[in-house]
């Protein structure tokens, strides 16, 4: 099993940053049946083919992330994949 850690920084005020990390989150779960769910300032993410959280600190994201082996095998892309959602989640 492949390990993904994605962090990147952010100037939002911490709720702001946690309603466009749920907001994300909304859209994985209804496009890739994930079940997500909050656990204070981190989000928990449980699918067949991955397992990890997003945690929201006051000045960053990070995403920490289990892939299964079908996602092993495209880690380069599911990796440029979440980078591009939380830049654009993230922008001022």
């Amino acid at each position: 099993m492949a390990t993904l850690r994605i962090s990147r920084p952010h100037a939002l005020p911490p709720a702001e940053a946690r309603a466009r990390v749920a907001r994300a989150a909304s859209r994985i779960e209804q496009r890739f049946g994930a079940d997500c769910e909050w656990q204070g300032d981190v989000l928990v993410i449980r699918h067949a083919s991955v397992n990890g959280t997003v945690t929201v600190a006051v000045a960053e994201v990070v995403v920490e992330a289990r892939l299964g082996l079908a996602l092993s095998l495209a880690r380069g892309r599911a990796e440029a994949e979440i980078t591009r959602i939380l830049d654009r989640e993230l922008a001022p």
